[in-house]
């Protein structure tokens, strides 16, 4: 099948178009597809115009539009530039079928202009967060008229496609809801040992632990968030919980929040007299993160209950069972299709602070720990691998394609 895919933005500084559009593409192209990605680089603007081949998989970066005008009005434009853009490759190599990835800003606005040509691909929507009112432009903060816009586009991406494909569970019940017989598949996100190359976290290890001062032993806990995932004060509350049950306890918080929340973080382990016991590190480039992983004993990444978490699906489990760290999260959303209790990490009882720190406090205090990471990177690489989560993705898109021609006729 000639398959192209619109990917949501560029390789950098978001996830998705790395470390899911890229390897779904790739897992199709082996299995015999021939795969096109187009990406909007307009959040990566070094790629603009670049094309290149990625194990098979053509990549094409559209090139920069031309604004000259309002900054603001210039970002509104480049989006409608872009999606129009992708529209027209789309119209010129006229593939078997579009696999869209997020129903809003670029990617949206071209499956909407996709879906007005006659006649038109099948279309595949992939869904991996709940973008609209709600979910994830909660997180974000966005303006109201904002928030409405992705609302309306991503109810009207939900319409005008032939099949979708679901990061989670509860978007796979959404898009169920309103399918009406197009096919909808569950398909989280996986191991791809291409984004791992280079990754050598256990000989990394213990020059990370003496960067940060940590002596012999001594526990680290890992913080991994972005701070949308977990409250601020429900993070200052569990590592306060943590630390007043265990001394020896140091903690490193890798990750940022879009509003500063890592900076309130801060303060608050200052006041709590946690400062030394506590080291902020920010982002780290993506080839420096699995000596932060390694260097930990344990890394807490839960989820609060909400919309938005039960809708998402984190590649951040797989980097942490990959590096072998044992991983404490909640009962919520996605978190429980990769941290199995006692065999592949710890599972709080809920997402309270209470309940995360006495499940921290468990793993730290757990025998078997070594069985534990070898399960836990042995569910990794051998069952949540790309080849096998999108083996059903080429019986879906047949039956799109199929449905996508009897409308046409």
């Amino acid at each position: 099948m000639d398959a192209a895919m619109i990917a949501p933005f560029g390789f950098a500084p978001k996830n998705t178009t790395g470390r899911r559009v890229m390897p779904m593409a790739r897992a199709l192209a082996a299995a015999g597809h021939r795969m096109r990605v187009i990406v909007p680089p307009y959040d990566d603007p070094a790629t603009y115009g670049r094309v290149w081949e990625d194990e098979g998989v053509e990549v094409v970066c559209l090139p920069r539009p031309r604004f000259d005008g309002a900054p603001l009005v210039g970002a509104a434009w480049t989006q409608v530039q872009l999606a129009r853009a992708a529209a027209a490759l789309v119209a010129a190599w006229r593939p078997d079928l579009v696999h869209v990835f997020k129903p809003k800003a670029v990617s949206g606005l071209a499956q909407t202009l996709i879906a007005r040509r006659a006649p038109r691909p099948a279309v595949v929507l992939d869904m991996d967060d709940w973008e609209g009112r709600g979910g994830w432009s909660r997180n974000e903060n966005y303006p109201r008229l904002l928030v409405e816009l992705f609302e309306l586009q991503e109810r009207a991406g939900m319409r005008a496609c032939d099949a979708f494909t679901a990061a989670s569970r509860r978007l796979a019940e959404r898009a169920r809801a309103v399918a009406q017989g197009r096919g909808v598949l569950y398909l989280p996100n996986g191991f791809d040992p291409i984004t791992y190359e280079g990754w050598s976290p256990d000989r990394a290890r213990g020059a990370f632990r003496r960067s940060l001062g940590i002596r012999g032993d001594q526990p680290l806990v890992l913080i991994y968030t972005r701070f949308f995932d977990y409250g601020l004060d429900d993070w200052a509350e569990t590592i306060r919980r943590i630390a007043a049950q265990d001394a020896r306890v140091r903690f490193l918080v890798l990750g940022a929040g879009a509003l500063g929340q890592e900076r309130d973080l801060a303060a608050d382990v200052r006041v709590s007299g946690l400062a030394e016991r506590t080291s902020f590190v920010g982002w780290l480039p993506f080839v420096d993160v699995p000596a932060a992983l390694a260097a930990a004993d344990l890394a807490v990444l839960p989820l609060g209950d909400t919309l938005a978490n039960r809708a998402k699906c984190s590649p951040r489990y797989v980097d942490l069972m990959y590096a072998g760290t044992p991983i404490v999260t909640t009962p919520v959303g996605e978190a429980v299709t990769f941290v199995r209790d006692g065999q592949t990490g710890f599972v709080a009882a809920d997402a309270s602070p209470a309940a995360v720190a006495d499940a921290a406090l468990r793993a730290l205090r757990a025998d078997g720990l070594d069985a534990l990471r070898h399960r836990a990177r042995a569910r990794a690489t051998q069952e949540l691998t790309w080849e096998r989560l999108t083996a059903p993705l080429t019986p879906l898109y047949d039956r799109a394609v199929a449905r996508a021609s009897a409308r046409a006729r």
